[in-house]
C-alpha cells in the first residue's frame, strides 16, 4: 500500500491535489485488478465443482454461492481500497 503513495508522489511532483487524485486512481485500479483476479478464480472453482458434481447438484446452488462469494469479495476489496487511500492521502504538505 505504501508503494501507491511512492508512485503518486513521483508523478505529482509537489502538487497535493494531483497526488491525492493519483492515490485514489491507483488504489481504485489496484482494487479492480484484485477483484477480477479473485472473481475469476472463484468462478473457475465453482465451474470445476459444478462439472464434477453435475448429476448430484442443481445449477441454482452454484449461482447462489457465486453471488454470495462475489458480495463477500467486493466487501473485502472495498475495505482494502479504503485502507490504502487512508494510509496514503495527505492533507498538508
Amino acid at each position: 500500500m505504501k508503494r501507491i503513495g511512492i508512485v503518486a508522489s513521483r508523478i505529482a511532483k509537489d502538487d497535493l491535489l494531483v497526488y491525492n487524485g493519483l492515490v485514489m486512481l491507483f488504489s481504485f485500479l489496484l482494487s479492480l485488478l484484485i477483484f477480477f483476479i479473485a472473481a475469476f478464480s472463484i468462478l473457475a472453482a465453482i465451474a470445476l465443482v459444478s462439472y464434477v458434481t453435475r448429476g448430484y447438484m442443481s445449477m441454482d446452488a452454484g449461482r447462489g454461492f457465486f453471488r454470495f462469494a462475489l458480495m463477500g469479495l467486493s466487501g473485502v476489496v472495498a475495505i482494502i481500497n479504503f485502507v490504502a487511500v487512508i494510509v496514503n492521502i495527505k492533507l498538508k504538505r
